[in-house]
């Protein structure tokens, strides 16, 4: 084994247990329902975190099965994933309104398309059969 993939290997993990720890406590039934409790009330991007935290474990065990050799996209993947999660998280207004208004202004234009397609071929429609 390469010592980069040791550090590599060393980085993911840490970076993966950093997302969420559960509290130390003396009874495992509180911890547990802990856990449970945060599942349910998590945000719904978490499968961001979730997706590249598998994705980075995967790239590691890859890495570290093939010498190095492969294993570095998923790795990259699940890191762009995690950052992606907490931009997302982050700065959620200034991605979301943007895409609302953006959005909207896209289905008003093909709508205005369609219309006016359709009122064109109506038009034509009612030309053939006057003539």
């Amino acid at each position: 084994m390469k010592f980069d993939t040791l550090k590599a290997l060393a980085l993911s993990t840490c970076l993966v247990a950093s997302c969420s720890g559960i509290p130390k406590s003396s009874a495992a039934g509180s911890a547990t329902n802990f856990a449970k409790d945060q599942i349910s009330t998590s945000e719904p991007l978490t499968i961001l975190s979730v997706c590249g935290g598998l994705s980075i474990i995967a790239g590691m065990i890859l890495l570290v099965i093939t010498s190095g050799k492969k294993g570095w996209f998923p790795s990259i993947g699940g890191c762009i994933l995690v950052l992606l999660n907490y931009l997302v998280a982050r700065y959620d207004d200034f991605l979301f309104y943007p895409l609302v208004i953006c959005t909207s202004l896209i289905s008003a234009a093909w709508t205005f398309k369609t219309i006016r397609t359709i009122l064109k071929e109506k038009r034509s429609h009612d030309h053939r059969r006057t003539d």
